[in-house]
């Protein structure tokens, strides 16, 4: 009797986990002379709003215990919420998002905490302006700048850092 254990059949998370492992897998290089399909933009701008929903959950959440619950100064907190939330972005916009293929992580890593520098200043500078010079709601600061990162990163993301190169 050939039963199939528990782990060997296919579920929704381990056909995801799949892709992903597929996905690193199968990467190539930068400058490939293979042409796909071009995917449309608002697949990817969809892809990118739902998925980067987790970048600025852990870019909020952890702004949020840090400087609400353990009353850390509003700009370090904003410092550390803003590496990790830029490290789980990378990964989800190379992978699943941009489904980018490449063997230079590392520099598009690099590449992509360039740009993401730019939009760090921007949301830094409009936490400052909310909280230093207006007195409004540190949350409220944050919300604004984390929308206006938003919008640039993904331009940023789209045309310069994942940008497919043949």
């Amino acid at each position: 009797m050939n039963k199939k254990t528990k782990l060997d059949q296919e579920t929704p998370t381990k056909k995801i986990i799949d892709d992903v492992e597929e996905g690193i897998n199968d990467a190539g290089t930068v400058f490939s002379t293979e042409t796909e399909p071009l995917e449309s933009n608002s697949k990817q701008l969809i892809r990118y709003l739902l998925w980067g929903l987790l970048s600025v959950v852990v870019n909020f959440g952890t702004f949020y215990i840090l400087y609400h619950t353990i009353h850390m100064n509003y700009q370090v907190a904003n410092i550390i919420a803003w590496f990790l939330g830029v490290q789980v972005g990378f990964w989800v916009d190379r992978v699943i998002v941009f489904h980018h293929k490449s063997n230079s992580a590392f520099q598009e890593m690099l590449a992509f905490y360039a740009t993401r520098i730019l939009t760090f200043l921007i949301e830094t500078a409009t936490l400052w302006i909310g909280i230093s010079v207006l007195s409004a709601n540190g949350t409220g600061s944050k919300l604004v700048g984390q929308f206006l990162a938003i919008v640039g990163n993904y331009v940023l993301s789209k045309f310069f850092i994942f940008k497919n190169r043949h």
